[in-house]
Parts: C-alpha cells; structure tokens; sequence
C-alpha cells in the first residue's frame, strides 16, 4: 500500500483565518460568559430595588448605608465573583 499523504501539500493559510479565530472567540465569550453575567446583573437589580426600599434602621442592620446599596446588591447577586 502506498503512502500518498506526501504527495498531498499542506493546506494553505486561508484569507481571514485569524479574523475567523478572533470571532470565534468572542463568539464563545457571549455563548458562555455573557448569559452568567447578564443574569447577575438582573440579580443585581432587582437585590437594589428591594434595597433600596429599605428604612435606614433596616439598612443599618444589614450593615450598609444609603451610598454603598449597589456595591451590597453587586455581591450578594454573585457579580462580583466572575
């Protein structure tokens, strides 16, 4: 049996091959990260809505204030953790 793989040449680079590898890593970007993160952040909002409501007795016993809601909000929805 002959071998005619050496008969073959090597594929060419193609036109845009890097371009291509570019947006297919973005591509894997939004396909797996993006959904994480963007349910996080409607965690997030909906923790800073309900927060926000808060009397400032209620807040002073979850340890926050006024001006640090939307960094408590931020964590505890786990968008901080990414």
């Amino acid at each position: 049996m002959t071998d005619h793989s050496i008969l073959t040449p090597a594929l060419p680079e193609l036109p845009f091959q890097e371009e291509a590898r570019l947006i297919t890593r973005v591509l894997n970007f939004f396909g797996t990260t993006a959904p994480q993160v963007i349910g996080r952040a409607i965690a997030t909002r909906d923790i800073f809505e309900a927060v926000s409501r808060l009397d400032d007795a209620q807040l002073s016993a979850l340890g926050i204030d006024r001006t640090t809601i939307a960094a408590y909000a931020a964590e505890k929805s786990g968008l901080l953790n990414l």
